[in-house]
C-alpha cells in the first residue's frame, strides 16, 4: 500500500469553500446575538431587583412610619389617640408655633411625617424623599385636654381613600420622585404638597387616590383606620382602669359597686359629683365618686377612677372614656365594707383571648360603635345597648340582675382587662 504525504504549507494554505464559509459567518452571528441578549437579561434582571428593592424600602418606610404614629397615639398622655400636627418645615419635628398654636394644626392637616417628634431616624421612601400623611383633624393633639374634640372611639374619622376605604384617622404617602411640573429644588417648593402629591392627595382634600402609577402619578399609600387605631388605645385605657381597681382593692381591701348606667353624671366630661356606686349593682359604669374617697397622692393610678380635674389623669373623665368602660365586679368582692377576698366569681370566654376565671372584676371596652348603634346624643350615651351586643349584653344584662352568668362570653375583638 502506497501512502501519500502533502507539505504541510499546502493544508494550511487550503482556502475554504463558499459553502463553508456561509456557515461560519452564520455562526459568528449567533455568538455576537447571544452575547447581546445574555447582556440585555442581564441589565433587565439588574433593573428589575432594583426596581423591587426600591419598592420594598418604600414599603418599609411606610410601615414603620404608621407604626410609629399609632404608638404615639397610644402613649399620649393628655389625650389617648391624639395624632401629631404635620411637620411643615422639614425639620422632623412637629413643635410650636411651627406646626401648631391656638389649639390647632396652623399649617393645615397634610405634610411629613415628624419622625424626631415619633422617635424615628429619617424615614424616606425609595426615592429618598420623607413620609408625608393626612391627618383627620378631629385626632389632632393641639387642643387643651377639656376641649372639643374628645378623642374616643366615638370620635368620627373624616378621611377615606378613592374606592378603597372610609372612616380613617390618617392617610400616609409615599411621594416617589418628582413628576412632570413638580418642582423641589428650593426650600419654599418643598413646603407644597402639589410639589410631592398628586391630584387630591396633593391638595389635602379626600377621599385621596391610589391610583396605578404612570406618568402622572407615583405616590403609595397606607391607611390608618379609625377601628385600627382604637383596638390599640383601648388596650391601654383597659389596663390603666383595671389598674386603678386593682388598687383601690389593694388599699380599701373591697370593690366599688358599679355605677348606674342611666346616671347622666357619668357621662360627658363635666362634674361627676353624682357619679356614685349604686348599692348592689354589679355591672355599670366606673364610678367617680366612691366610700371611701380615693388616695390623691400624685401618680397614684387611682386618680383615673375619680376623674378629677388636674390630675394626671384627667383624660378618663374630660376626653369622656368613662361612657366607653363597662365595668363588672364580681358580688364576693363588693364593699364596703373591707373583705379581702380570695378570688371573684367572674368567668370569660371568647375568641382571641385566654380564659379568665375568677375574675374579682372585668372591664369591657365598648368600642367602635357597630351598625344600629348610637351615641351622639347625652340620651343616646345612657344606654347599654348602644356599647355591648350579642352575648356580652346578655351578661351584662344577667349581672345587673344581680345572677352571675356561668361565662360572660365576649365577642372577637373585644378588649378585655383583669386582674
Amino acid at each position: 500500500m502506497t501512502t501519500a504525504f502533502f507539505p504541510v504549507s499546502q493544508r494550511r494554505g487550503r482556502a475554504l469553500s463558499p459553502a463553508r464559509e456561509r456557515g461560519v459567518a452564520l455562526l459568528a452571528l449567533v455568538v455576537f446575538l447571544g452575547l447581546v441578549a445574555s447582556l440585555f437579561v442581564v441589565r433587565s434582571l439588574s433593573a428589575d431587583t432594583l426596581r423591587a428593592r426600591l419598592e420594598q424600602r418604600t414599603t418599609e418606610a411606610l410601615v414603620r412610619a404608621k407604626e410609629a404614629l399609632l404608638a404615639y397615639a397610644v402613649a399620649n398622655i393628655n389625650r389617648p389617640g391624639g395624632l401629631p400636627c404635620p411637620d411643615w418645615d422639614g425639620d422632623g419635628r412637629s413643635v410650636p408655633p411651627t406646626e401648631y398654636a391656638g389649639g390647632t394644626c396652623v399649617n393645615g392637616f397634610v405634610g411629613r411625617v415628624p419622625w424626631r417628634t415619633l422617635g424615628l431616624a429619617p424615614v424616606a421612601d425609595g426615592s429618598g424623599e420623607t413620609i408625608w400623611f393626612a391627618m383627620s383633624n378631629l385626632f389632632q393633639d393641639a387642643q387643651p385636654l377639656g376641649t372639643a374634640p374628645f378623642i374616643n372611639p366615638d370620635t368620627p374619622a373624616a378621611l377615606a381613600i378613592a374606592g378603597q376605604a372610609n372612616d380613617l384617622v390618617a392617610v400616609l404617602f409615599a411621594p416617589g420622585a418628582p413628576l412632570q411640573g413638580q418642582i423641589r429644588n428650593d426650600a419654599l417648593s418643598r413646603m407644597q404638597s402639589i410639589n410631592f402629591l398628586e391630584g387630591s392627595n396633593g391638595t389635602g382634600v379626600p377621599p385621596f387616590l391610589a391610583d396605578a402609577p404612570s406618568a402622572t402619578f407615583n405616590d403609595r399609600l397606607l391607611a390608618i383606620s379609625r377601628q385600627e387605631l382604637m383596638a390599640q388605645v383601648q388596650l391601654r385605657v383597659a389596663s390603666e382602669t383595671a389598674r386603678a381597681l386593682a388598687d383601690y382593692f389593694a388599699l380599701y381591701g373591697f370593690l366599688p359597686a358599679a355605677g348606674d348606667f342611666g346616671n347622666v353624671q357619668c357621662v360627658d366630661q363635666g362634674v361627676t359629683a353624682g357619679c356614685q356606686p349604686l348599692a348592689g349593682l354589679l355591672a355599670g359604669r366606673v364610678p367617680a365618686n366612691a366610700s371611701p374617697g380615693f388616695d390623691y397622692v400624685a401618680g397614684r393610678p387611682q386618680q383615673l377612677l375619680r376623674g378629677n380635674v388636674n390630675s394626671p389623669t384627667d383624660w378618663f373623665q374630660l376626653q369622656r372614656w368613662r361612657e366607653n368602660v363597662i365595668y363588672l365586679v364580681s358580688p364576693e368582692c363588693v364593699g364596703p365594707p373591707a373583705n379581702f377576698c380570695a378570688q371573684g366569681a367572674l368567668s370569660v370566654r371568647g375568641p382571641g383571648i385566654a380564659p379568665i376565671d375568677n375574675a374579682r372584676f372585668v372591664v369591657l371596652m365598648g368600642g367602635v360603635a357597630v351598625v344600629g348603634q348610637q351615641r351622639a346624643t347625652p340620651a343616646d350615651r345612657l344606654l347599654l345597648v348602644n356599647y355591648v351586643e350579642g352575648s356580652e349584653l346578655l351578661a351584662v344584662q344577667q349581672l345587673v340582675a344581680g345572677a352571675v352568668p356561668a361565662q360572660i362570653v365576649v365577642n372577637r375583638g373585644t378588649v378585655v382587662a383583669t386582674r
